[in-house]
């Protein structure tokens, strides 16, 4: 089978590294990083070129002499609070970017797979499938949502995937809300969780062998890549404590409506309606990998 050679923009992040781990044999990967990666895994790629999202992405990767087959754009401004501190940086970065980086896939006829978020949604329709109308309530989602149409203005041979909230230990350097949760349970601190925000949480290896599927299929369109159970955090956070054989004393409920610093959608569920070779993108509940999350002494890895 020939080798593709595939460019994963922002390489060191939490999602590219989780693709990297599940890499097909026969995918060789290119990365883009903003600055220079120290102390790089075994497992990162040997080519890794310097691609600045605040800054146009076209001429920057008009230098690239590699041959490419298909870009898989997982770089992005994804915290909520920084994006409506900075909602014009959000822009540059999720969504002026994007279209440069479509409009370069264009014109060299690579394919381009755009991970996108359920926060695209308002939240107060779920479940949303792929034929429902974004219809975001704060800046993430809005850029994000701006990304989206500057890929489908742009090319044809695209795919878009909606993720909910990845889950898995972080790597090399990332952390995740795993992370954050079995911390704090064995430093014995609070931790709020909200018990009105739904979503469908996804195991992030699955996740990333999910979107190398779309990425090596010829599919185009909407994916949503989601887990199969829609859950609160408190609730999930409750079921952790339960399988981790912990009490609940230190989970403490907190409601959406006491976040004042900017909007969050209350259920964004996914559903997914799509299939590739007759096979669903879904995946299992979050609750049933577990045991591939936790090792048998309750830490995270």
């Amino acid at each position: 089978m020939k080798t593709k050679n595939i460019l994963i923009t922002g390489i060191s992040g939490y999602i590219s590294q989780y693709l990297l781990l599940t890499k097909p044999q026969n995918v060789n990967v290119i990365g883009t990083a903003r600055r220079r990666i120290l102390n790089r895994p075994d497992y990162f790629p040997q080519t890794i070129i310097r691609l600045d999202l605040q800054k146009d992405v076209f001429s920057q990767l008009e230098q690239l002499t590699l041959p490419v087959d298909a870009v898989i754009h997982t770089a992005a401004m994804s915290g909520l609070g920084a994006c409506e501190k900075d909602p014009q940086l959000a822009k540059r970065i999720n969504a002026e970017a994007t279209g440069e980086l479509a409009r370069w896939c264009q014109n060299r006829r690579i394919r381009l797979i755009y991970f996108s978020t359920d926060i695209v949604f308002k939240g107060d329709a779920p479940p949303y499938d792929e034929n429902s109308r974004p219809d975001p309530i704060n800046v993430y989602g809005q850029t994000k949502w701006e990304g989206e149409l500057k890929v489908r203005e742009n090319y044809e041979d695209y795919a878009i995937g909606r993720i909910a909230l990845a889950m898995a230990p972080g790597l090399n350097n990332t952390s995740n809300f795993i992370d954050w949760f079995v911390n704090r349970l064995h430093n014995g601190r609070q931790i709020p969780l909200f018990k009105d925000e739904i979503r469908t949480p996804t195991f992030t290896p699955l996740l990333a062998e999910k979107f190398w599927e779309i990425t090596l299929s010829a599919d185009t369109g909407i994916f949503h890549v989601c887990g199969a159970q829609a859950i609160d955090r408190y609730s999930l956070g409750k079921a952790i404590c339960q399988y981790l054989g912990k009490g609940f004393e230190l989970l403490k409920p907190i409601s959406l409506k006491d976040m004042r610093d900017y909007p969050r959608p209350v259920d964004v569920s996914l559903i997914s309606k799509r299939t590739m070779a007759k096979k669903g993108v879904e995946i299992g509940s979050i609750l049933s990998y577990l045991d591939k999350m936790f090792d048998k002494k309750g830490t995270s890895g």
